[in-house]
């Protein structure tokens, strides 16, 4: 175990000011699969320490994995610190004394991960999979932020799932998170594994999609997708060195009257959760977008004390992040959205965002594991080989319709953390993949 207190006042004795450590020790279980089947078992446990420290106008971060390295660290530190320029934006860490809301998530739930799985596996073949293939995690990490100024301690994680299911050539996935906060049940896993089979259910013809402008539904891996990568656009430091989208436009209108977006770290039912940022401020529910009016970026400190606002409760250790998205659920029902839809396409999910232009929001992704041509409100065929080239200010200006129901969904580095409902748009380009 690395001695948190003992590490702070080596860094202070060697010449720096203030200091930013954030203590993760953590235990990861996995459980991996393939072909109906349990591979192998991973149980990784990780003690480090990252690192922020500045003198004046300039600051290092880096990390400490281990107690005999860290005499060399700051050796490092010192040498890197002398010379690298002065910064023009730092302008120090948060130090109003924080009173945090308490860790009251509880403990991580202490179930049988093999037999999660062969619930999901079980679910899914009954659905009509073949094939399935994934893992379950179970994370536990205790955290403790130590500054100057503050001192916060909170243990997070859960269970992330993620299953996909085959039959033929068709594939489904799903991929869900349960934080520290969250039931956990058999029946929860069942639901996730049958899930994964939904859309590899139905025997439909393919049939080929034209490159047009279409009415879409996109379920909460889609719109989870394109907005965990749009979310670098809300935070402050995007604004500054010109790569948002949003930038400029706080009180503006940016989106469509159905769109209410918020930043919620402290819902512990999400594997994000936490109660303090990274420079030890406690954290809270911001209201980034509300009726379609962006309300706010997320800051830090210092780009607080640069934009002449208030912290958010959002400090990265570089620079301010959303932690845990929530697109707040609207009023229709999914079906229903379904059975409305006189012409349009349902996307189960996306895969390979990529920004051609950051400033404006232009973007692709591909659309994969279930894309359904819909008519006069039935599924009558099975789409592939499109891709979604359109814009985050598009995106969320054309939407129309949100649904009740919201899933948390977390995918690989595709979906971050988050809470999402599924949302109808009209008007979104839809181009062919290759």
């Amino acid at each position: 175990m690395i001695d948190l207190r003992e590490l702070f006042r080596k860094i202070r004795e060697n010449g720096f000011s203030e200091v930013a450590l954030n203590s993760r020790l953590s235990r990861v279980n996995q459980v991996r699969f393939s072909n109906n089947s349990k591979d192998i078992t991973n149980i990784w446990v990780e003690n480090q320490v990252e690192v922020f420290a500045a003198t004046e106008h300039k600051y290092v971060s880096t990390v400490v994995k281990d107690v005999k390295s860290a005499d060399a660290v700051i050796e490092f530190m010192k040498g890197m610190i002398k010379r690298i320029p002065e910064s023009s934006v730092f302008k120090g860490l948060n130090p109003i004394p924080q009173n945090y809301p308490g860790d009251s998530a509880g403990n991580i739930p202490d179930t049988d991960e093999h037999e999660m799985v062969e619930e999901m596996i079980s679910a899914a073949v009954e659905r009509g999979a073949e094939r399935t293939a994934g893992l379950l995690y179970r994370k536990v990490e205790e955290t403790e932020v130590l500054t100057n100024y503050n001192d916060c301690s909170f243990e997070t994680g859960g269970y992330e799932a993620v299953i996909r299911s085959f039959r033929g050539e068709e594939t489904g996935q799903e991929g869900i998170h349960f934080g520290p906060g969250s039931r956990i049940s058999a029946s929860a896993f069942r639901q996730i594994g049958k899930s994964s089979a939904d859309s590899i259910e139905f025997d439909l013809p393919a049939r080929e999609i034209e490159p047009a402008k279409y009415k879409v539904i996109l379920s909460p891996y889609v719109i989870g997708n394109i907005l965990s990568y749009a979310s670098g656009f809300f935070s402050y430091y995007y604004v500054e060195t010109g790569i948002s989208c949003f930038a400029g436009k706080v009180g503006e209108k940016v989106a469509s009257n159905a769109v209410n977006l918020e930043d919620n770290p402290l819902d512990s039912k999400g594997v994000g959760y936490r109660i303090c940022d990274d420079e030890g401020t406690a954290t809270r529910v911001n209201r980034i977008i509300e009726n379609g009016v962006l309300k706010t970026y997320v800051h830090s400190y210092s780009t607080a004390q640069r934009s002449g606002s208030e912290t958010t409760g959002n400090a990265g250790i570089i620079y301010p992040v959303p932690f845990q998205l929530e697109l707040l659920p609207g009023s229709d029902r999914y079906e229903r959205m379904v059975s409305e839809l006189d012409h349009g396409i349902l996307i189960n999910n996306a895969w390979y965002t990529r920004f051609q232009d950051y400033r404006n929001g232009v973007f692709s992704t591909v659309p994969r594991d279930g894309i359904f041509i819909v008519e006069n409100g039935e599924i009558v065929a099975r789409g592939k080989g499109i891709r979604i080239s359109d814009s985050i200010p598009n995106i969320l200006g054309s939407i129309r319709g949100v649904s009740k129901e919201a899933k948390y969904v977390k995918w690989w580095e595709e979906v971050f953390p988050s809470l999402m409902p599924y949302v109808q748009a009209d008007d979104i380009y839809i181009s062919k993949a290759f």
